[in-house]
Formats: structure tokens, sequence, C-alpha cells
């Protein structure tokens, strides 16, 4: 298979083997995965040898979407990672050695491993999965399928702690797993459902504390690679205190139903759940196997993260940790604890991001012990605690941001862009998701604003908005945002260069 291919590149003859492969990549799709990855094995091995780096790194990318097994794409990563960032390229060979099945190129792959190692510079910590059980028998199943086909055994700890499950089956299912892992399975039974903080507490302390904790519901399944990623997300730099993942159901991280080719429904219930858990999941992993692979610019960075599926660094944890308890048991049994971890996160300088390419299935969506009133409840706490609604920094203003896209879309050169909106940063973090080389500058009202959106814009002050002396030369601000009632035009003109754009609330009324 492919051997013209193979042997133009061995030989060194890579005018040709262009030709040869641009005729075979016109047929790609009619290929078998496993052949189509293979193919783009090849085609990534002559970019690499043309020195063209980024078309090296997309055609690993359409391999994995393939074939997300692949080892020698993933090995072929770990290359391309290599230094760039040691631990990213640590994680691809570890990938590439779990996939392996050739014992020659396993001797390969371990001598690229041990060459990191011996550098001294991969950091990289095992992980705890902590599961966090209530009922929903077949969905932990696949679970925990999932997570045991996202690890090497001999780098698997599961611990699960059960919450009083009353389904049958579930904790006969769980000793059972117990008893008959391979790896580190450990099982803990609470005689009561003890919520969230408290249960996720007590799974925490039972996790090897040498090892970074994903947290990650019994109703969440994840697809061939996402866990990778994020892991990936985690080790992005040395600043990186949490990630999470995209999903079908979980707040401010969902894709909209027309992403998964469904329609919303006008009775409020969500597509999955309209459908059947079987019958979403599967749709749920066709439409993630393209978008679950190795991106340049993966991360978007928030302020906080949902805790269905929340990878959090030991560094981060042993930072924010109160009386050694990771969730704030004043949350107790449910919501809210996790924008309260976040913040905490945040507080202590760590940087967090929702993962692009990691997307993980949630079947979600239910009440907690059937009452409804805990969401409310939840957020009431958090305001006593906090002193602030985190509902009202948590979207960006849209209609102000997609306007911004257009402008920067008819710019030439480099969009600054000044936000006197700014709060903890959404708008501005969706913005440079958006346009990555747009300069944001955010203007706080108040230190602590600014202490968490300076990790997501470019550039923060804070004060009061019309008297403040700015820190930005006058007029240097193609666009600026700002809400009339708090901030006078005459320091929007201020700001604005000639020709500049000022976006206010009063455009969309």
């Amino acid at each position: 298979m492919f051997e013209k291919l193979t042997e133009l590149i061995s030989t060194g003859d890579y005018k040709e083997a262009l030709y040869e492969f641009q005729e075979e990549f016109f047929h790609i799709d009619e290929r078998t995965p496993m052949e189509a990855a293979k193919l783009c094995v090849l085609t990534a091995t002559l970019w690499e040898q043309l020195e063209d780096s980024v078309a090296e790194f997309d055609t690993i990318a359409k391999g994995l979407s393939y074939d997300p097994t692949n080892y020698e794409l993933f090995y072929m990563l770990g290359l391309y990672y290599h230094e760039i960032n040691a631990d990213q390229a640590y994680l691809c060979f570890k990938m590439a050695l779990m996939y392996c099945t050739d014992d020659g190129d396993k001797e390969v792959i371990t001598k690229a491993l041990n060459r990191l190692l011996e550098n001294r510079c991969v950091r990289v910590r095992g992980t705890s999965v902590m599961i966090l059980s209530f009922n929903d028998l077949e969905i932990m199943k696949d679970c925990i399928k999932s997570v045991e086909e996202s690890f090497p055994n001999d780098e698997l700890e599961i611990v699960v702690v059960d919450n009083a499950s009353t389904e049958d089956g579930v904790i006969e299912y769980l000793r059972e797993k117990e008893r008959s892992a391979d790896y580190t399975f450990k099982l803990i039974e609470n005689s009561e459902n003890l919520g969230f903080s408290k249960g996720c507490n007590i799974g925490a302390a039972a996790c090897d504390p040498g090892n970074d904790i994903f947290f990650l519901n019994n109703d969440a399944v994840l697809v061939p690679g996402s866990f990778f990623y994020l892991k990936m997300g985690l080790y992005e730099n040395r600043n990186v205190g949490a990630v999470s993942a995209l999903s079908n159901s979980a707040s401010l991280q969902e894709l909209p139903a027309s992403f998964f080719g469904q329609e919303e429904s006008e009775d409020g219930l969500m597509w999955h759940k309209r459908i059947g858990y079987k019958k979403a999941l599967e749709i749920f992993r066709d439409c993630a196997r393209t978008k679950v692979v190795p991106m340049l610019r993966p991360y978007l960075a928030s302020f906080r993260l949902t805790g269905f599926a929340l990878l959090v660094s030991r560094t981060a944890l042993d930072a924010v940790m109160i009386d050694g308890k990771v969730f704030d048991e004043l949350f107790s049994p449910a919501y809210f604890e996790d924008d309260d971890l976040c913040m905490r996160i945040a507080r202590a300088g760590f940087l967090q991001y929702v993962c692009k390419n990691s997307l993980i299935y949630h079947n979600g969506g239910g009440s907690f012990m059937g009452d409804n009133t805990l969401l409310e409840k939840g957020r009431d706490k958090f305001k006593e605690k906090w002193g602030f609604d985190v509902w009202g920094y948590s979207l960006p203003w849209f209609e102000a941001a997609d306007k911004v896209v257009q402008i920067a879309s008819r710019k030439k050169g480099q969009l600054r862009v000044l936000d006197f909106t700014c709060g903890f940063g959404a708008t501005g973090a969706y913005i440079k998701d958006l346009v990555p080389t747009a300069f944001v500058a955010g203007m706080c009202r108040t230190s602590f604003e600014a202490g968490i959106a300076k990790s997501l814009v470019d550039e923060v002050a804070f004060g009061e908005m019309n008297t403040i002396r700015l820190p930005w030369e006058s007029h240097s601000f193609d666009v600026v945002l700002a809400e009339t009632t708090m901030v006078s035009r005459g320091r929007i003109s201020e700001c604005l260069n000639e020709g500049g754009i000022g976006i206010t609330q009063e455009d969309f009324e």
C-alpha cells in the first residue's frame, strides 16, 4: 500500500513525491480509516523533510481524525513538540507507546521518552480520575470504560465515591470492578448522599497525592483523544491550573444542537434527552471525530470552568485547597462549588482553559435529588461569600464582540481594542479567540476584577472610568467598547484614533 509514495520519500525524490501524494489525497476518503491515516503518516513525513511544519501539523491532525489510535501519528506529533514543549512531547510519546503494537517501534518510542526524561525538563504528573457516583448504571459503565480506554493500565487510577446509589446493580458493579480491575481502582461507599462538594472532597483525599485530579461526572463519557487533549492543555505552559472540555451539555461550554445536526426543541428539552442516551452518544461520537484532533490554537481562556469534567493540576490544588479540601462544602449539596473553586484558582494566578479540541459527552440536565431550588440557593451562597453575582460576569458581550470581529476582517494590521466593560475579561477572551492577533486592553472597575482579567486579556487597568489616568496613549485604539451609562462620550473619543469606532449599548437598542 502506497509503495510508490514510500519509495519516493525514502529516496529523497520529494518533488515527484508531492505529485504522488496529491493524487493519493484526492481519493483519501475512499479508503478505510486505517489506510487514510497511513497515507497521512507518509504525507506528514514528506512535509517534515520539506521543512513545512504547518503542513506537517495539519496532516497529522487530519490523520488522527481518521484513526485516533495511530501510534505513528502520535510519535510524529511528539517530534513536532520536542523542542517546543517537552511536557507535550512526552504526552504524545506516551500515547504512541500506549497504542503501539510493534516491538521494534516500541523501542524507538521508549528511547525518545527516555531522552526527554534524561534532560530533566519533563514535569508531567500522573492523573487520578475521581468519579462521583449516584445511580445512572448504564452511563457509568460507559464512563468508566471510556476512561480505561484513555489510559495505559500501569498509569491509571480511578477513585469512585458512591453517594448511596439506590438503583439496582450500581454497588454490585462497582464492587466487582474494584475486585477485578488490573489497575488501581478505589471504591468508597457513602452511607448517605453527601452531595457533590463533600463527595468529591472524600474522593480527592483518596487520590494519589502526587497526581493531578480529573473530576468526572459518572454521566459523562470520553471519546478517543478527549482526555489526551485536556492533558495537553494542562501542560501547555507552567501557569495552567485547570482545563475543561466542550460538550453537548455544560454551562458556558455547550456546543449548539446544530453542531450535532439536531434542532433545538421548543419545549426546552435538550436534543440528547429527546432522542435517548444511546442514540445521542452515537451522534456525539460521530460529530466529535473530526474535532478531537491537534489544533494550533485550541485554548479559550476563561476564569471559570464547569465541573462535569474538570482536570486540575496538583500545583493549583495545593495552592487553593482549604484545610485539605478541594471544594468548599458551604455549597453542599450542589451547585456553584465549581465556580468557587475556579475563582480561587484564578485569584491564585493560574490560567484556566476550555480546550476546544476536547469534546466529552454529558447526559446531565437533571435537578439534584429533585430539589429545583438548589441552583438559586447555590447562587445566593456564592454572592454571599464573594460579594458579587458570578452570572453577571460569565457571558461575553456577544453583539459587541461579533461587531469587533467584523471590523477586524476589514482592517489591515493589528486591531487595538479597549474594553471599558471588561469585568473579568469574558468579552476580551472571546474576541482574542476569534481574532488571535488583536490587542485587547481591559478597563476594570476594581483591582479584584483586574486581578482576574489580566489572565484573559493583554493589559488591564482599574479605577474610576472617566477620571483615571489611562496607561495607554490617547487616540491609540481602533475600537472602544463602553456603556454610556458608565463612560462619557468624551472619554470614548479620547481613546479612539482617527477613524476609530466606538461600540456602545445604544448600537443594539
